[in-house]
Formats: structure tokens, C-alpha cells, sequence
């Protein structure tokens, strides 16, 4: 590989992604984009495109990008245009570099000026046409590809000075604005405003429209033939609008409201309820900034303001910590027989063969990332999974290697002589501007730290307690790191890095530092507001490097913040992306559907491997620990375990391989994922998770005890004073039955609450020693109170049923309906060969089924296999649970007649 600030010879690849290749020495640096108001600022995303175009989500903004997009087209005569309702001069800005060409820029339909993005030795983003004065009013550029031999033009965005006329006007192609899930098209219409019709007819459609101030107006087609949309307004119900009229009129008024906050942005969604045509134009709005325009430009002024440092913090004395009613077990639970159990063990396992291994893993990834540049996450990885595993059950071998990793890490601290732990220079803390693979360096200041100190916090957990002061001294000398602090949240995924401080706060080491640090260089006022708000925009156009996954665990953090200090915004923001990840960003089974690599717009639920899949175990993992809060928090709201559980048995124990080795990716169509000890980011989380499993079972809290899941497992705990155990039975999933046995040797009264879980059939009769003595409804937890016996039994029964959900994601199969089906908690999977002639992608075959959704779950009949079902006609597939599937093909969502 050529050195990192050359050019590299041949293209490389992260997790199956092409990666751009950037050399800092040549960039064009550019200022960041002026914020006065008589500066229209439209960025690629505004622009109306031809067909030829590719947008792309993952540039560099020291590079110049305005909003972390482009636009590149390659295709000569592809064009790009933007109308400007009134303005006095248009720059437009390009990316430039050896692989980009000519193009044509047209002012008002006048004649062409070329432009030439070619560099030979410069890239970034540069001003390539500039207007000069123009006579105030409406004015149109058209960009068009003036080259196709494999020669790119890749627009950036538009500077316009002059305010815009008081009425904006936004067309159906802006998407900036404007976003639909796959079945809405855009239909060529000449007599409409914006030259296209956004049009659907099928059901459960939807279109989004974000805009800031007091009105909106909604424009689109009425014809005898359309149906309706529902339409919400800030999440709340407005009713229906009928686009049903006695003639065909084609840009029409739809919908408007008046009187709203001027000064927030507000979401006005739309829902097709059935298979009628409905089709929109436009829509009219006060003021033409786009939500992710004023992210940006929002983030621009808090970072500046942490590098100043000006941003505050408050102080512990005015917090108002926040008390959880529930209460994680730390130790004292046992997990026997079952499937958590074999998880268990898997686990150690795993753990055990990797200490055989040269840097514990089979082999090193081939750019060297995830163990020499990130060579923290490996201690961090073999800790966290030791160290939970500890907790629960005894084992020396692990103990006495995670001793002697936790030497290292304190003789490294010494040698450094300023508590600094890390394994490499501290300088690293200030990269952020470099280029592939070495950009992951400047990971090392926040995934790495955040993965150590998570494995280090686990470790004290399992009675490792030395770790504890090794991290009080690191983290001494990180929070007054100021030459530093004010670099964590640029380069690559650095919100990622804001669990760690508030987890060590939380821990026996914790001192307020820890979180006042978060509140001074993490915390971002726009974010925690726009999240507040439940803005979708906010997560899956994140500005700051890339959305992924990994927000979640900045969720967490705020979680965390919230209970040190009771301060609700941070509550507020947790829940409000809860809803977003819940409504937008979640796929049936439990999957969190944005990643990294693509841009994953809400609903659109990819269910593609190539080039490669979104579902990430880490997600899984990070859904899992947010819901897990939320649960203490509340934890009679049966919604969150019920969280926790689809995603633990159908994402995390689904990624675990027969060896214990763990799947980066979880499939949904094709073949499972090959498990790995690489060290990558979702073994990390994985491990660690599986040691601490038994903690999701139980929850204890003042006066007894709460049951969250079935597994096979004892817990001891006390209720004033007085010991208690439970030894709860159970094949579960493979069977209903459910039996409690309860030891109290000194008596007592203290109450037993039981999860009825939202996906049972009906009322549960639970018994007590043979007795019914209640009967729990679905989704709640039932209360047993009594003055207990030791020996009592609790007994119930969960009958479980199919469930299912219609998927309306992007990767749909012409002609066919996709369907995914659960059983209970479980989701389930189509085994068998997959059908050539039916592809969900190019190159990638998904099964198809002569079948409706109902006729399949009505020709369903159980195996003489525990949770394997025939399919009536269909004798070549079974239908089991996914966590099952092994290396054999399959698909979590056939597709099956309409």
C-alpha cells in the first residue's frame, strides 16, 4: 500500500466499501460557508436532477464539502438544476481532482459557460462559476456533464446573495426537503410546477416534508380516480386529505396550516391508507433553509465555540441525580440449560481460544486496522468479555489473563508518567485530517478509548478492582486535556467516544469531571433539541462524519447525563430518538437499519448484502443497552423489554457462531455471515454482552423482585434484610411452560412481577403452588405479594402465535409482496434453496413462494423438530427461527403473491 498521504494504486475496501481516497497536502481548505442572511446557501441535495446521477454521503467537510453530500454524474448531457425565487448573484462550488471533468453551466436558459473541475494535483471543493451581478428576481442554473469518458462533475452546492422572495417555493425533487419511502415515483408532467409528479398507489406509502416557520402549503393532483392521505403534523394527527375531484387538476391546493412556532422546524408526513393514486407537486413554505443545512451551520458554531473554549458546564452542586427503580443484578445470577446458557458458554469459549492466539485473533484485517491502529479495543474487547463473564460465574484462567492485561495497561500508565494509558503517543488525540486507512487512527481518541474503558469498567465489575484507579488517573488526565478536548468530536465517528467519560462517572472511580467534560466538548445544544423533537433528519443526516449505528451509544451517554444530573433535556432526547429509532429505523425482528457505509433514509430498511449488509451486531447490541436504561427507569413499561428481547434472540445470539466466534453482519437473505475473531468493533460489543446475559433476566428493586425474559437460571438477592431466591425452569423458546421456584428460608413478604409479554395470545393464568391466582394481560407485568414460603411455586404458560409485517423497504421484489414473520419474540426465516429467477438485487437471489401471507400462515404445521414448521405446498422450505439458521441459505423476508 502506498504511503497514506500519496496516492494509493489500487482502491481499497472497509467492511465491503470502496473508500475515497484523500491526501491532505493537496486539499483545497476552505472556510466554512457564510451564515449571513442575505446568503442563500442550497446545497446538492436542493438541486432537481436527470437521470445519471449518484449521491454519496461520506465526504470530508475539511475537504470543503458543505454538508458532507455530493452529486456526481459521468454521464454527458445529465443535468442538475436549481430555480432561485429571487437572488442578485449564484456561485456555484464543485469537487475537483484528477478524476473529474468539463461541464455547462446555463443562467436563465442564456448560453453556456464551461467549467473545468480537472486538477492534476489538488482535490477538495472549489468555486467554479461565478454569476457576477445579477438584476434582482427569480433566476435558474442548469449544470450539465459536458464528458463521459470516465471523467466525473460532482456538484457541491450553491451560494446566492439576496434575500428570496417572501413565498418558497419547494418542488417534489428537492430532497433536501422532501423524502418518500420506495413505492412513491416520480412521474414526467409538463403541466405541473416542478415538471414531475411524486406519485404512489399502494398502501402504507409515505412522504415526509421538513420545513421551519409559521405556514406550509401543500400542492398536488386531484383526479376522480385518487384516494387520500392521512397526514400528521409534528407527529400528531391532522385526518385525511381527500385528492379525490371531479376533474383532473393537477397543481391544486391539498392541505395548508397556519399559525405554527415560526421559529422550529416541523415534519408534515403523509400516509397512503390504500392502493388508490394520490400524487403531489409542491409545496409552499416562509423560508427556504433545509434542516440539514442548519445542522451543519449549527455544528460549525458549537465546534468553534468548544475550540474557544467557551462552552460550560454546569455545576455538580445544582444537579439533581436521578434514583433508578430497577436495579441490575451485579452478580449472584446462574444461567442453567437453555439457550442463554449455550450463549454463555459459547462465549467463554470463544474467549478462551482467543488468549491462544498471536494478538488474540485468527488473523489480521489487511489495511492492520482493527488490532495495530485500534490496539486499545483488543485489550478492551478481552477485558469487557472477561470481565463480565466474571461476574457470574468463576473461572480462573480468564481471571488470571485479564490480570495480566490490566498489568500492562498500568505499567504502560506508569511509564508515561502522567496517567495517560493508551498504547500509543497522545498526539494521536489531534488527528482528524488524514487520509485512508489511517483516518481510523483518529478513532484511537474516542472508539478506542470509549472500547478500553468499557472493558476496564467490566473488569472491575468482575472483582479486577485494580483497574478502577488506572482509570481515575487516565481520566485525571484527559479532562483537563485541553489542547485536546476541543478535537473529539471531529475526524471519524468521534460522537462515539462521549459514552465513555459518564460510564466512569457511574462507576467507583466516577468524579463530576467525568461528566462535565461531556457537557463542555460533546454535548450539542442543536442535536439534543433536534432529538428532543423526534426529527428523523437529526439521526440519518447527522452532520459530523457520518450517521451510523453508533449514535446510540451518544444516546446512551445522554441517558447517563440525565441521571447524574436530572437535567430533561437529556431525557427529553433520549426519548425522543428512541421513537425515531423505533419508527423509522427499526426493521421487523429487531434489526437497526443505518450503518455507516450508506445513506439510509427512514423506512428504507436495506435488506441487501452487497456490498455489504447494514445490520451490524453492534447495533443490535447498543438497542439492547438503551432500552435496558429505560427499563430501570420505568420498569413495569413492558415495551422495553420486549425491546431487548426481539433484538437479543434474533440480532445478538443470531451473530454467535457454533465456535463461539461472532458475525460482523446479520443476513437477512442469502447465507449467514461468516463468524470471525478479528477484533472488529461487533465482536467487542458481542463479547461483552454475552458475558453479562444473565443481567437482562432479572431486575431487582426495594421491595422484591422483577421476571424480564425466560431463561433457565437461579438469582439470590435480599428484601429487607431477608434472603431470597428464585430457580426459574424453562425450555423457552422451544416450550410455553414457565415454572418459578422460590426459596425463603426466613419467610417474608416482598413482591414477584412478572413480564407478560405484549406478543401472548391473551390473558396468562399464573398459578402459585397449583392455584390460579391471576390472570396478566399482554404487555404489562402482573404483581405477585404474599408472605412467602420457601418452596412456593409460581407457574404460567406463554403461548405464543405468528405474527405478519408487510416490508416496504427498498429492496422489494417486482410483482411480489415481502413479508417478514415472527413467532412469539422470535423472528423467523425461510430455509431452503433460494430461486434464481426472483432477485430482491442484482446478483442476489431471495425465495420465492407461490403464496400469500395468509395462505402461508395458514398452511403452517409443526415438525417433529421443536420450532420448525412445513409450509403447505411448499416441501423444500421450513420456516424457523432465525438465531437457528446456520450455514445453510435462507430468507427473513420472502417474497410472496400480492
Amino acid at each position: 500500500m502506498s504511503e497514506i498521504r500519496g496516492e494509493q494504486e489500487n482502491p481499497v475496501t472497509y467492511a465491503g466499501c470502496t473508500v475515497p481516497t484523500f491526501d491532505p497536502e493537496h486539499a483545497v481548505k476552505q472556510t466554512a460557508v457564510s451564515t449571513k442572511d442575505s446568503l442563500q446557501i442550497i446545497n446538492d441535495t436542493e438541486f432537481t436532477y436527470s437521470e445519471g446521477w449518484t449521491p454519496y454521503r461520506l465526504t470530508p467537510r475539511w475537504l470543503g464539502y458543505f454538508n458532507n453530500t455530493n452529486t456526481s454524474s459521468s454521464s454527458a448531457g445529465a443535468w442538475a438544476e436549481y430555480l432561485f425565487s429571487n437572488c442578485e448573484s449564484i456561485v456555484l462550488y464543485c469537487a475537483v481532482g484528477k478524476e473529474h471533468g468539463k461541464g455547462l453551466v446555463y443562467l436563465d436558459g442564456g448560453a453556456p459557460v464551461e467549467i473545468d473541475t480537472y486538477r492534476e494535483d489538488e482535490i477538495g471543493v472549489r468555486k467554479l462559476f461565478d454569476s457576477g451581478l445579477l438584476p434582482e428576481g427569480e433566476h435558474k442554473i442548469r449544470i450539465e456533464v459536458a464528458e463521459s469518458e470516465g471523467k466525473t462533475l460532482e456538484l457541491d452546492h450553491l451560494e446566492a446573495a439576496g434575500i428570496p422572495a417572501p413565498i418558497r417555493i419547494i418542488n417534489n425533487g428537492n430532497s433536501a426537503f422532501f423524502h418518500s419511502t420506495t413505492g412513491f415515483h416520480r412521474e414526467e408532467n409538463a403541466d405541473s410546477y416542478s415538471g414531475r409528479l411524486l406519485t404512489a398507489s399502494d398502501s402504507e406509502e409515505e412522504v415526509s416534508f421538513y420545513f421551519k416557520g409559521s405556514y406550509v402549503r401543500l400542492y398536488g393532483e386531484k383526479a376522480p380516480e385518487n384516494g387520500k392521505f392521512e397526514i400528521l403534523l409534528d407527529g400528531e394527527s391532522k385526518g385525511t386529505i381527500d385528492c379525490q375531484g371531479s376533474s383532473r387538476q393537477i397543481s391544486t391546493l391539498l392541505f395548508e396550516v397556519e399559525g405554527l412556532a415560526e421559529d422550529m422546524f416541523h415534519e408534515l408526513r403523509l400516509i397512503t391508507p390504500d392502493e388508490h393514486r394520490v400524487a403531489i407537486d409542491y409545496a409552499e413554505i416562509p423560508y427556504n433553509e433545509s434542516l440539514m443545512t442548519v445542522m451543519n451551520r449549527r455544528t460549525d458554531q458549537e465546534l468553534a465555540r468548544m475550540e474557544r473554549h467557551e462552552t460550560t458546564a454546569t455545576e455538580p452542586k445544582d444537579w439533581k441525580p436521578i434514583t433508578l427503580s430497577g436495579k441490575v443484578p451485579e452478580h449472584e445470577v446462574d444461567l442453567h440449560g437453555g439457550v442463554f446458557r449455550q450463549a454463555f458458554q459459547r462465549n467463554i469459549q470463544y474467549l478462551k481460544d482467543s488468549l491462544k492466539k498471536p494478538c488474540w485473533v485468527d488473523n489480521k484485517d489487511q489495511d492492520r486496522i482493527w488490532v495495530d491502529m485500534l490496539s486499545a479495543s483488543n485489550e478492551g474487547r478481552m477485558l469487557g468479555g472477561i470481565g463480565n463473564t466474571l461476574r457470574f460465574a468463576e473461572d480462573e484462567e480468564l481471571r488470571q489473563a485479564a490480570e495480566e492485561i490490566i498489568d500492562v495497561i498500568e505499567r504502560r500508565q506508569f511509564m508515561n508518567g502522567n496517567g495517560y494509558m493508551m498504547p500509543y503517543d497522545s498526539n494521536h488525540y489531534k488527528l482528524w485530517q488524514v487520509g485512508w486507512p489511517e483516518i481510523m487512527m483518529d478513532e484511537e481518541k474516542n472508539y478506542d478509548r470509549a472500547m478500553l474503558t468499557k472493558g476496564m469498567l467490566a473488569a472491575g465489575q468482575g472483582g479486577l478492582t485494580q483497574a478502577y484507579p488506572i482509570l481515575r488517573k487516565f481520566y485525571d488526565w484527559y479532562n483537563n486535556a485541553k489542547e485536546y478536548l476541543p478535537y473529539m468530536l471531529l475526524g471519524s465517528m468521534g460522537v462515539q467516544g462521549s459514552i465513555a467519560g459518564p460510564l466512569v462517572y457511574h462507576s467507583p472511580a466516577g468524579i463530576p469531571e467525568d461528566i462535565m467534560t461531556n457537557m463542555k466538548y460533546y454535548d450539542m445544544d442543536w442535536w439534543l433539541e433536534y432529538l428532543a423533537q423526534g426529527l428523523p433528519e437529526s439521526i440519518w443526516r447527522f452532520t459530523l462524519n457520518r450517521p451510523h449505528n453508533y449514535l446510540l451509544t451518544s444516546i446512551c451517554a445522554y441517558f447517563e447525563e440525565y441521571t447524574a444530573t436530572g437535567e430533561q433535556k437529556y431525557l427529553d432526547a433520549c426519548l425522543g430518538a428512541w421513537n425515531i429509532y423505533h419508527q423509522f429505523f427499526h426493521l421487523p425482528g429487531g434489526g437497526i437499519s443505518i450503518c455507516e457505509h450508506f445513506e439510509c433514509p427512514p423506512k428504507s430498511h436495506f435488506l441487501t448484502n452487497l456490498p455489504n449488509n447494514i445490520y451490524e451486531t453492534c447495533g443490535g447490541v447498543f438497542w439492547i443497552d438503551l432500552n435496558h436504561r429505560f427499563l430501570q427507569l420505568w420498569p413495569e413499561r413492558e415495551l422495553y423489554a420486549a425491546q431487548m428481547e426481539q433484538s437479543i434472540y434474533n440480532i445478538v445470539l443470531a451473530s454467535q457462531g457454533e465456535d463461539g466466534c461472532i458475525r460482523y453482519f446479520n443476513h437477512m437473505n442469502g447465507r449467514k455471515d461468516i463468524p470471525g475473531r478479528y477484533n472488529t468493533c461487533c465482536e467487542i460489543q458481542a463479547t461483552a454482552f454475552f458475558g453479562k446475559l444473565p443481567q437482562y433476566i432479572y431486575m431487582l428493586a426495594d421491595d422484591g423482585v422483577y421476571v424480564n425474559l425466560f431463561a433457565g437460571s437461579d438469582i439470590r438477592f435480599e428484601v429487607d434484610g431477608r434472603p431470597y431466591g428464585i430457580h426459574m425452569n424453562t425450555k423457552f423458546p422451544y416450550t410455553k411452560e414457565v415454572s418459578l421456584h422460590l426459596s425463603a428460608p426466613a419467610g417474608g413478604n416482598m413482591k414477584v412481577r412478572l413480564r407478560i409479554p405484549s406478543w401472548t395470545t391473551g390473558p396468562v393464568e399464573v398459578c402459585i403452588n397449583g392455584i390460579v391466582v391471576a390472570a396478566g394481560k399482554p404487555g404489562e407485568y402482573i404483581t405477585l405479594e404474599q408472605e412467602w414460603q420457601d418452596g412456593d411455586r409460581i407457574e404460567f404458560s406463554l403461548p405464543m402465535t405468528f405474527k405478519a409485517e408487510r416490508y416496504i423497504g427498498r429492496d422489494r421484489v417486482d410483482g411480489c409482496e415481502r413479508y417478514a414473520f415472527s413467532y412469539g419474540p422470535l423472528l423467523m426465516a425461510v430455509r431452503g434453496p433460494l430461486s434464481d429467477n426472483c432477485l430482491q438485487a442484482k446478483d442476489e437471489p431471495t425465495i420465492r413462494l407461490s403464496l400469500s401471507a395468509e395462505e402461508l400462515l395458514a398452511g403452517l404445521t409443526e415438525t417433529d423438530k421443536p420450532l420448525e414448521f412445513s409450509i403447505a405446498n411448499e416441501e423444500t422450505y421450513r420456516l424457523v427461527p432465525y438465531f437457528s439458521i446456520k450455514d445453510e441459505s435462507f430468507t427473513c423476508f420472502p417474497a410472496l403473491n400480492q
